[in-house]
């Protein structure tokens, strides 16, 4: 497993444990309402706890780009990426982390197309880098 792979599986696994937790924070809140509630209609004094806020919008999930969607985003951005460009720079000028695949598949376009041109060619921990063709 590559680094940048485990930071994103690391990623992936926070966000899971984010979600859990306010799932559970929420069925909690849930449940104290219900608990109120009975007390309150059967003749109890007041609530048990502090009355519920309202509960927190769900957390928005980033949808999956397809491949068409992320070559079409890469050619968007391409003239904003630097001379020389990995993966990396991509990722930044596109403001998320699209599938490696689909990834791969653009930045091959991109080559195939005469847009940009392989510099190095990228081994284990190294990214492959890539220098925009002159126009």
């Amino acid at each position: 497993m590559t680094d940048p792979e485990y930071e994103q599986l690391k990623k992936h696994l926070e966000e899971q444990r984010r979600i859990g937790a306010e799932l559970v924070e929420r069925a909690y809140e849930a449940q104290m309402r219900s608990l109120e509630m009975i007390r309150t209609l059967q003749g109890g004094a007041g609530p048990v706890a502090p009355p519920a806020q309202a509960p927190p919008a769900a957390p928005e999930r980033s949808r999956r780009r397809t491949a068409t969607e992320v070559t079409a985003d890469v050619f968007r951005i391409i003239d904003s990426l630097p001379e020389t460009f990995s993966r990396h720079e991509v990722c930044e000028a596109l403001g998320y982390e699209p599938d490696r695949g689909a990834l791969y598949k653009a930045l091959q376009q991109i080559v195939n197309l005469h847009y940009a041109t392989v510099e190095t060619t990228g081994k284990g921990q190294t990214a492959t880098v890539y220098r925009k063709t002159p126009d």
